[in-house]
């Protein structure tokens, strides 16, 4: 199969196409036997082409280390998108994004000085061998698998390079301090909504900012002599400032509606930025052929976010109609919806600013389920292939001396047959339109309609009318398990002083003085991390700066706690700094005495600003002249290790099994962690179907879930949102015992387990 391009469009095989793909996370679907079913519906959809990317930190936990087996066996994902019949757009890094710790980056890389990670140091090029070695031995891992593919027709490298004002300005050391002022929230929406003018455009400069960088390509070099014969593109920010030069095709980033805070069809302008980007590509590369890598067709939410049922009630079906519509508008005859497919983001693999869930308000849901929005694509696609033909050759057609139609008129556009015309009302009430004909002459609330007339100027069709929605109504639900017996645990025993830790690892004083006790320092890189410490007599003082979230444990009693998450974006600096634990009323032995601190890590931040090295863990600590014996350990519980962990429970340390029924809660002992454990069957219930989820009522202490040994969720009732987790099936075991277990992390005077229940979605 040959790829080319030119400035309208692709050409397969010499015929040319309207290249509509969406995106699939298979990292985030913990089962081959899930990944059949989002391709299916996407081809179902209208969708011609999937696009892959492929997180370098899922595939290698440990340097020289790789796994494509089992949830990891891309060449059998490979094999399904051929026999699907979708082509396949590869995005294998080394930096993909993703709303995933490091950006998909592996941990292990901050541990070496000499790696400077993308080649880029405070958003500007800093070209790095030591980095390029570890890529080209992560590239010939992956790249192979796909490059030979008869199905392959791009390939991206890197993503979002260079970082435009005034999203760099979050890397100031300012920032870190207005986030404690002002809480992040309020500055995301700063940095978004200011735009930065043209003229800061540099064409040409071989720097951060610049159009071309050795980096970009050298990653290029890399996937030729590996065997990558398709045009290779790479995915800007901006349409004016730091597009990258040294690849086949330029793309672009397109995603409107950032707030969840506001109704977007409030703002006339939501989907104006659009406009100007067929010129801006021209002044550039007016080869190219306009392309949107992530066309948006969701948006994470965060902690303490709204949750993905108001997100995908507030874009509704009509953002994904008029965000494809704008792209037609701009001759765009290549993109990729963004996220296509929603998905779970189990483990520890999220970056700080995601919850488990990455539903997104998808087309298609996290639990596999399709709605009004998956139905407007599907529907716009129908048209599109009605007159593919043309719309992948348009020019602009200029407006005469009259001027537009009316003031709904956007533009117009001439194929080699057909000429389209492109309306938009901008409001919430009907606007009527001055048409030479009677067909849909109203124009529906924040309507794009596009009508299509052949060479004898006579209508020939228009877009699909927007799309009024009932859901398909579901039958009774069959009986499910009911979760209410459970045996209950204390698997910390760590915090007792008679607790053997000698196959802990040691902490030196030396470490502590340089600063050098956080999480990446000690090798241990995601989730957990336990402290424990002895010392002897008083003492003096214990300030803290531990993120995200902490609780200090003295001799078994729960000292302080809290949470060091002040920048919810998860883009820039931290906003954190030491705080003073009290020891007012803190028991101590005239002997020893034993401290336990316990620390969770969100995840890394996703590197955008090249912010992914900030520290987690303790940061810093300062005991005073006391002498404490430190050790460390990974893992909320026993034999919890890496970024996606899978536990055997039979190896988990417990003290105290008794039976309980939910709700339970408990004050006093024990504190740190205690293990809810029970086991259900499936029986009756065709889970190819209907998704099964794992619904809490209100609790107190956050918690993780696991099911079958896999972490897949991490429950946080104080700041929610998310209190439905989706067991995906693969990982839920059909016609078998499951078992479940809940960790729940006592972080004050009470803790309590809410009932669970199981729900068919």
């Amino acid at each position: 199969m040959r790829v080319e391009l030119d400035r309208y469009s692709l050409r397969i095989s010499g015929v040319r196409k309207l290249i509509r793909a969406g995106s699939l996370h298979y990292f985030r679907l913990p089962s081959p036997a899930l990944w059949r079913d989002r391709l299916e519906k996407m081809r179902q959809a209208g969708l011609n082409a999937v696009e892959l990317c492929y997180p370098w930190n899922y595939h290698s936990e440990t340097r020289g280390d790789y796994d494509f087996t089992g949830i990891r066996d891309v060449d059998r994902l490979h094999d399904m998108v051929e026999e699907v019949g979708l082509y396949l757009i590869a995005r294998p890094g080394p930096y993909i994004g993703a709303d995933i710790d490091l950006g998909g980056l592996p941990a292990w890389i901050l541990r070496d000085p000499s790696l400077v990670p993308r080649c880029r140091l405070r958003e500007r090029a800093a070209f790095s061998l030591e980095f390029m070695k570890a890529m080209r031995e992560w590239f010939e891992q992956v790249v192979p698998r796909f490059a030979t593919r008869s199905n392959l027709i791009l390939v991206q490298v890197e993503n979002e390079y260079t970082v435009p004002a005034p999203y760099s300005g979050v890397r100031l050391d300012l920032w870190d301090l207005l986030i404690r002022w002002f809480g992040n929230s309020t500055l995301a929406n700063l940095a978004r909504g200011r735009s930065h003018p043209d003229s800061l455009f540099q064409a040409g400069a071989e720097r951060g900012w610049g159009q071309t960088c050795l980096y970009m390509r050298e990653l290029s070099r890399a996937l030729r002599e590996l065997g990558c014969e398709v045009p290779i593109f790479h995915n800007d920010l901006s349409p004016t400032r730091g597009r990258q030069t040294d690849v086949d095709l330029m793309g672009l980033d397109r995603y409107p509606i950032r707030r969840l805070d506001r109704d977007w069809r409030n703002n006339r302008k939501t989907f104006a930025g659009f406009t100007g980007d067929e010129v801006s590509l021209a002044a550039h590369r007016p080869q190219d052929a306009i392309f949107y890598p992530q066309l948006q067709a969701g948006w994470h939410d965060s902690w303490g976010g709204p949750g993905y049922a108001r997100v995908r009630a507030l874009l509704g079906p009509e953002s994904i109609e008029n965000v494809s519509q704008a792209a037609l508008a701009e001759r765009a005859t290549l993109w990729s919806y963004s996220v296509f497919c929603g998905g779970t983001t189990w483990g520890y693999m999220g970056s700080p600013d995601v919850y488990t869930s990455y539903d997104c308000g998808a087309p298609i849901a996290e639990a596999g389920e399709t709605g009004a929005r998956y139905e407007a694509v599907r529907r716009l696609n129908e048209f599109i292939d009605r007159f593919e033909e043309d719309l992948v050759e348009t020019e602009r057609v200029e407006p005469g001396d009259r001027g537009s139609w009316c003031p709904e008129h956007l533009v117009t556009r001439q194929g080699p047959r057909r000429r389209f015309v492109f309306l938009r009302n901008t409001t919430r009430r009907p606007k009527r339109v001055p048409t030479r004909e009677d067909t849909r002459t109203e124009l529906a609330p924040w309507e794009t309609q596009i009508r299509v007339y052949g060479a004898d100027g006579q209508l020939e069709g228009v877009s699909p009318e927007p799309l009024r929605w009932s859901p398909p109504q579901v039958g009774t639900p069959p009986p499910l398990p009911r979760l209410e017996r459970w045996t209950f645990a204390n698997t910390s025993p760590q915090l007792d002083p008679a607790y053997d830790d000698s196959a802990w690892s040691a902490l030196s004083r030396a470490q502590i003085e340089r600063g050098r006790v956080d999480m990446d320092s000690l090798g241990v890189h995601y989730g957990f991390i336990w402290y424990r410490g002895s010392f002897h007599g008083p003492l003096d003082r214990l300030l803290l700066d531990a993120r995200h979230c902490y609780a200090v444990y003295i001799n078994r009693e729960l000292v302080a706690a809290g949470d060091q998450f002040q920048n919810r974006w998860g883009v820039g600096p931290d906003g954190a700094r030491m705080r003073r634990v009290s020891l007012r009323e803190v028991r101590l032995n005239k002997g020893r005495n034993v401290i336990v601190i316990l620390v969770e890590s969100l995840g890394h931040n996703k590197g955008f600003v090249d912010d992914g090295a900030n520290p987690r863990g303790i940061v810093r600590i300062d005991d005073g002249a006391s002498p404490i014996h430190w050790r460390f350990r990974g893992g909320l519980v026993r034999g919890e290790r890496g970024m996606n962990p899978v536990v055997a429970f039979e190896g988990v340390e417990r003290t105290g099994n008794q039976e309980v029924v939910l709700p339970h809660g408990w004050t006093g002992g024990p504190n740190g962690v205690g293990l809810y454990e029970t086991r259900f069957r499936m029986e009756g219930v065709d889970l190819k179907q209907r998704s099964l989820a794992l619904v809490f009522d209100p609790g107190r202490g956050k918690a993780n879930l696991y099911l079958n040994g896999y972490l897949i969720g991490r429950y946080w009732p104080e700041r929610g949102p998310q209190q439905r987790f989706v067991l995906p099936l693969g990982v839920l075991e059909a016609d078998q015992d499951n078992h479940l277990a809940i960790a729940v992390w006592k972080r004050s005077r009470r803790a309590a387990l809410g009932k669970v229940r199981l729900e068919l979605i």
